[in-house]
């Protein structure tokens, strides 16, 4: 509670589900998408500011840019965690807005793995941590199930709600996916296997 969390690819299934369990949380919510309308989604789910980002981020002007417009949102200083879903070139200006001590999370790489100058992290005192679901659920089976009741608690107790973007019948899983490769998604989509 308290601090600034940065969300990258926000509008996602997995970003909008960060909005509402960081917001469920008392965290102050910065979500970065690509488009206006993803960020207005954001801002119905609870996100306290948006940035749009440039789908082209490989100039460093571009890259200071969005670095800025982070640490602005923030209040000066940087989030203190960044989320991060999409990685590539996005991912050095994210770790730039930290904050001291702050911690980038890497949850997914579409844009690419990214190359991170290692210097940022000790000037920062920060952390950078990996975050593989698949893996901590059996590795940690007890935690996993733990962090379940909570997230089913938080639903039954209305401070989440899934946000579906689209449904289709399993035999319509290209036009799913095809909705997906396109970048229209926000939220999730959901595959009605009957």
């Amino acid at each position: 509670p308290g601090e600034s969390l940065l969300i990258m690819g926000a509008a996602g299934g997995v970003g909008a589900a960060a909005i509402e369990l960081a917001k469920a949380s008392g965290v102050r919510v910065i979500a970065a998408v690509s488009s206006e309308d993803k960020a207005q989604f954001c801002r119905d789910l609870g996100a306290d500011e948006t940035i749009i980002y440039s789908r082209d981020m490989d100039d460093r002007a571009t890259q200071k840019a969005f670095s800025d417009e982070i640490k602005k949102l923030s209040g000066g200083d940087g989030v203190d965690v960044v989320y991060d879903a999409v990685g590539g070139a996005y991912a050095e200006p994210a770790v730039r807005a930290l904050a001291w001590k702050g911690r980038y999370l890497v949850v997914g790489f579409p844009a690419g793995i990214p190359k991170i100058p290692l210097n940022l992290t000790l000037l920062k005192g920060s952390q950078i941590m990996g975050v593989f679901w698949g893996a901590h659920t059996a590795r940690e089976p007890k935690v996993h199930a733990e962090n379940m009741a909570d997230l089913f608690r938080m639903y039954a107790d209305g401070q989440i709600k899934p946000r579906i973007s689209a449904r289709f019948p399993l035999e319509k899983a290209a036009d799913a996916l095809n909705l997906m490769q396109d970048r229209k998604v926000q939220g999730k989509v959901v595959l009605d296997v009957q």
